[in-house]
């Protein structure tokens, strides 16, 4: 339990350190400020134009009340009537849903000329922050309080649900979520405005809003419009409400003005978004990780993947429509992955911390007050991660199966049913509660919708053959006898014919039938299920083990790391809205390699082609070459721009976030990183840190010359 215990003996010594740090102005290494940090930030002397309470006024309306969650991404508000600003590849998915072969919005693009030909943004949803509060203490409090280790992650999610239900008790307008800033230091409460009727206004055809598709994905130059218009609807009341034709149009307390003159290279912007998870401050050991097991395994089998499911979709348009999203989400991961490889094997990132964590031990080991309290924690923390490394790819193989195998999924859910079934309802997990038992059959159902036997059969067999090539598996039960098996061709052609799972009617009848158990059934599928379900259960309780003794000695390294740097440190993202600022600045990728900062309508037309990635849109050459730019021409550039690049620290979640001039005004949209900045979730380079996103001149022009929307214009004042 030495763990457990936090010493105290040092508490004069760590009071006269953080007194001694609130005066030393912090240089941080990376970008995402949270929104406790914004007004600490000297934005004026970076070239900030307006006042820091114009960007964020907790007691007021600022700016970031226009900026809204849409789904995974950001967007924001343009017009006081409700109208969001986000990325083409934020809706995909929802203008997928409203497509079908005949009628192909994803193709052919979507616009809505009147409120009632806004469709449903299926699956879409929108939050807005309200306010913040810091639940440090509460969390902690709860968390150490728990009589073991391995029940101290229980102990922090349980009180973390009591938190949320408290505040949506509270106030049952609002979403509650608790946000973990630093691993087992602070915590802090979000509120949201939620906003659940959200619809497609515009959206380009595919071969403007993916130009260039994977060719080009985390690639600069870059020539994507990629970009889309939703708005927000609620109940005439104002308050939340699901679709309905009587719902109105949603008035923000702030929106966005547009900057139709766009901007120059070395010009000042900043951004406010949602960017997702980051890992910047966590030990050499996680990058191991990455690099040894996470990112090249999955990459690897998403890759393979993707081919298997574009040949099926070849000659098969529906399947190709149904797929397109999987596919997309599948290619976007795969790519950021192998940019990640490519950017720890060249910033030498794991030797890089390890040679800071020499350092500290170091420094540590020089104070004997220090060394009595943190001496062992990097030891510890080293010790942790051996038993990780022990399971190696299991947890993500396991994951692959029970995400993309509809089959091993429904006797996987089979198995965990018959289990907790048996349970008390209190204590069963939350699927598989009385009041969820209807969900949970129509995800049956979903299931058997979603199945294609081939692709389903081919996946299977990919998995189980790779696994059987990872020498951490070898002395795992399950896969001893996977090794054995003749053939693991024969073997999963024989679970599918053989397993009563392939009839959804007998899958049903057997899972009601409270008298059938698991192994009176003695069905091959059902038997290996079980197998994968009791490993990942036992992988599920050592990580919570392990999670619980990470907690305490990560917040114990960060600790000292900030003793022995003398500096604070900003939290890794985790979805909550931050700022980033920087400039429109170019870089050099390699050796003798340097590329400028805005591209223009030109690279379009010369890269286009017919078809594939490249598609050109024919209305975008007709328009090139008759010199319809509008007031959309940029003279020192002499076209229309396109894409905009800038060294602001950006990640997943930021797809969507407004790229802001020094007043504060609209001037393009994120929507990428460069393929060296995947790196970014790792850690800052200021040599390859760049992100992408369309320039406000292509947004306003494509929407004006290609989909005729100018009422678009017109209610942004752009027109």
């Amino acid at each position: 339990m030495k763990l457990f215990k936090q010493s105290k003996i040092f508490l004069s010594l760590l009071i006269i350190i953080t007194l001694s740090l609130a005066f030393i102005p912090s240089v941080p290494d990376e970008g995402m400020f949270p929104l406790s940090d914004i007004r600490n930030l000297d934005l004026k002397s970076a070239g900030l134009k307006i006042s820091i309470d114009e960007v964020y006024n907790p007691s007021g309306v600022s700016l970031v009340n226009a900026l809204v969650k849409v789904g995974g991404c950001t967007g924001s508000f343009v017009s006081e009537e409700g109208l969001i600003l986000t990325n083409h590849h934020c809706v995909f998915g929802a203008v997928q849903a409203a497509s079908t072969v005949e009628n192909n919005y994803l193709e052919n693009g979507f616009v809505a000329n009147t409120r009632d030909e806004e469709i449903p943004a299926k699956g879409l949803t929108c939050r807005i922050t309200v306010s913040y509060e810091d639940v440090s203490a509460e969390v902690l409090e709860a968390a150490d309080k728990a009589d073991d280790i391995s029940k101290r992650t229980d102990a922090i999610n349980k009180k973390i649900r009591e938190i949320i239900k408290r505040e949506e008790e509270k106030d049952s307008t609002i979403k509650a979520e608790v946000s973990e800033m630093f691993v087992g230091e602070s915590y802090v409460l979000f509120r949201y405005q939620m906003i659940n009727d959200v619809r497609i206004v515009y959206a380009p055809p595919r071969s403007i809003g993916e130009f260039g598709g994977e060719s080009d994905n985390w690639v600069w130059p870059r020539h994507t419009g990629d970009f889309s218009f939703l708005r927000a609807y609620v109940a005439p009341d104002g308050s939340p409400a699901k679709y309905s034709e009587d719902n109105i149009p949603f008035t923000p307390k702030k929106h966005l003005q547009v900057n139709a003159d766009g901007v120059d290279e070395n010009d000042f912007v900043f951004l406010l978004g949602y960017p997702g998870r980051t890992f910047k401050h966590q030990p050499s050991h996680f990058i191991v990780n990455q690099e040894k097991y996470l990112l090249p395994y999955i990459s690897k089998l998403y890759r393979w993947m993707i081919e298997l499911y574009e040949a099926n979709g070849a000659d098969d348009p529906e399947f190709a429509l149904e797929k397109a999203t999987l596919i997309k989400n599948l290619a976007n991961v795969e790519k950021n992955y192998r940019g990640k490889l490519q950017g720890l094997e060249r910033l030498k990132l794991v030797q890089k911390k390890q040679n800071e964590e020499k350092q500290l031990q170091e420094f540590i080991n020089s104070n004997p007050e220090l060394k009595s309290k943190y001496g062992n924690v990097l030891k510890e923390i080293d010790e942790v991660y051996q038993e990780i490394f022990e399971s190696g790819r299991l947890p993500y193989l396991l994951s692959s199966l029970s995400r993309f195998v509809n089959y091993y999924r429904l006797a996987e859910m089979f198995v965990e049913y018959k289990i907790e079934i048996q349970k008390p309802d209190s204590v069963r997990k939350s699927r598989y509660t009385e009041k969820s038992i209807p969900q949970f059959l129509s995800s049956i159902d979903n299931l058997y919708n979603e199945y294609n036997p081939e692709m389903d059969k081919a996946l299977f067999k990919k998995i189980l053959k790779d696994a059987l090539t990872f020498p951490e598996l070898n002395t795992v039960g399950v896969f001893r006898f996977l090794a054995e098996v003749e053939s693991i061709d024969s073997y999963v052609d024989k679970l599918y014919s053989d397993s009563f799972v392939k009839n959804s009617e007998d899958y049903l009848s057997k899972l009601l039938d409270e008298k059938l158990s698991t192994e009176i059934l003695n069905d091959p599928l059902i038997s290996l299920a079980q197998n994968f379900y009791e490993l990942s259960e036992s992988e599920t309780a050592k990580r919570n083990r392990i999670n619980g003794q990470l907690n305490i000695l990560l917040a114990n390294m960060m600790e000292v790391k900030r003793i022995w740097l003398e500096k604070s440190f900003i939290p890794d993202a985790n979805s909550t809205l931050r700022l980033t600022y920087g400039y429109i600045l170019g870089y050099t990728p390699a050796d003798a390699v340097y590329y400028s900062p805005i591209t223009s309508l030109k690279g379009v037309i010369e890269k286009g082609r017919e078809e594939g990635d490249y598609k050109l849109l024919p209305k975008l050459r007709e328009l090139y070459d008759e010199k319809e730019f509008s007031r959309f021409y940029n003279e020192k550039l002499g076209d229309v721009p396109v894409a905009i690049l800038y060294n602001t620290d950006t990640s997943g979640g930021n797809s969507g976030s407004p790229i802001m001039d020094a007043y504060g005004r609209v001037v393009g949209v994120n929507f990428d990183r460069a393929f060296e900045a995947t790196i970014n979730d790792f850690t800052w380079s200021a040599e390859y840190s760049r992100s992408i996103g369309v320039d406000i001149r292509y947004i306003l022009w494509v929407t004006q010359k290609v989909g005729g929307a100018d009422f678009l214009l017109k209610e942004m004042g752009a027109n």
